[in-house]
């Protein structure tokens, strides 16, 4: 279920926007909720100002460089956000994609070699054969600064690929 602050927040930005959005979300969890707009484009508004600041920075770097695509995976475009608000607007992707930056470092976090390994087993346990991708991608995005290490299956997304999930 949406929080009725967060839907509050979407309403006001598409209206400041004159713009519409989706009544049903397509997603929502413990960061935020997205819903997509009239242009076209996916609003995304966030519960935590911290998340919301680190996705925020992280699409700053990935467009101040011009990056679309880490590696074969599309990122959304940065279009627009509202620091007030907590929302930022971007463009759809396609699959194979990562999204999701919420959660992201933005400097080596440097974990513990079992929490990296326990990560490790996990996305092999998702992506299987293909995990060789995923991991590839993961560190192509260390050149922007950004430690991503919330790859789960629905963030990071291939073509014609269903996840195994816990069961």
């Amino acid at each position: 279920m949406v929080n009725d602050k967060i839907a509050a927040r979407a309403r006001e930005y598409t209206k400041s926007a004159s713009i519409s959005f989706s009544a049903a979300p397509l997603g929502f969890g413990d960061d935020g909720a997205v819903w997509t707009t009239s242009r076209h484009t996916v609003l995304k508004v966030f519960e935590r100002g911290t998340n919301y600041a680190l996705e925020l920075e992280c699409y700053q770097r990935l467009a101040a460089a011009g990056i679309r695509k880490i590696r074969e995976f599309e990122v959304p475009s940065l279009l627009n956000h509202d620091d007030a608000l907590q929302a930022i607007e971007m463009g759809f992707v396609n699959p194979p994609y990562i999204l999701d930056f919420g959660k992201a470092y933005l400097v080596d976090p440097h974990f513990p070699d079992h929490v990296i390994e326990e990560w490790n087993e996990r996305m092999v346990f998702w992506w299987g054969d293909e995990v060789k991708r995923v991991r590839l991608a993961l560190f192509a995005l260390r050149q922007f600064g950004i430690w991503y290490y919330d790859a789960k299956p629905g963030n990071v997304t291939l073509e014609n690929w269903s996840p195994r999930w816990d069961e």
